[in-house]
């Protein structure tokens, strides 16, 4: 929220792709974007959604996956804050590029299966 993205539930799901701060994309393009540097939501109708199923104007971000991994609040700010900045800049390769390298770090600090690192 403090990056300009308004959540549909005020504060733990869907952030919705297509509000302010995030140029009008869809929902479908912000799955996409984030796939590119690592990060997996998927696009997820809104209350009140305009935009067909397919595309939609919104995503969902699964918490469930993250803490598994053993992230807390301060990881998942980080995520927020790479989740802004590629969806404000959805062209910006060196925003893509630095997007992807933050994730890599959280990747290893995180990792799925921490036995085998």
């Amino acid at each position: 929220m403090a990056g300009g993205m308004r959540l549909v539930s005020g504060g733990t799901d869907s952030p919705d792709a297509g509000g302010p701060g995030a140029g009008g994309i869809t929902g479908k393009e912000s799955e996409r974007l984030l796939d590119e540097v690592g990060i997996t939501v998927n696009k997820n109708t809104l209350p009140f959604d305009n935009r067909p199923p397919m595309v939609t104007s919104g995503i969902r971000i699964g918490v469930p996956a993250v803490t598994t991994r053993g992230m807390a609040e301060d990881a998942m700010e980080r995520i927020a804050r790479i989740i802004t900045r590629v969806l404000k800049n959805p062209a910006g390769a060196a925003t893509k590029a630095q997007a992807a390298r933050e994730v890599q770090v959280l990747d290893r600090t995180y990792p799925l299966y921490p036995g085998l690192w």
